[in-house]
């Protein structure tokens, strides 16, 4: 099973930590946003932002890793 695009979303942002700033330039989104979606202040951050932020990932070669067992794998905090 493929994991969620929020779940995707998060996995990404967390593979580039310290990059938050120019992903949100980016992708046009607030420079807040990536911090806000990740300390859980935004639980549903929206089909399009996801959308735009995951485009803008594969873009720069990153792919989003599979669950295994149809399980979510758990991200570090």
């Amino acid at each position: 099973m493929n994991k969620s695009l929020y779940d995707q979303l998060k996995a990404y942002l967390l593979s580039a930590k310290g990059d938050w700033q120019t992903i949100a330039r980016d992708c046009d989104v607030d420079s807040s946003w990536p911090y806000k979606v990740m300390s859980g202040r935004i639980k549903d951050p929206g089909v399009l932002r996801t959308e735009r932020i995951l485009k803008y990932a594969r873009s720069k070669g990153w792919k989003p890793a599979k669950s295994v067992s149809g399980q979510q794998d758990k991200e570090a905090a």
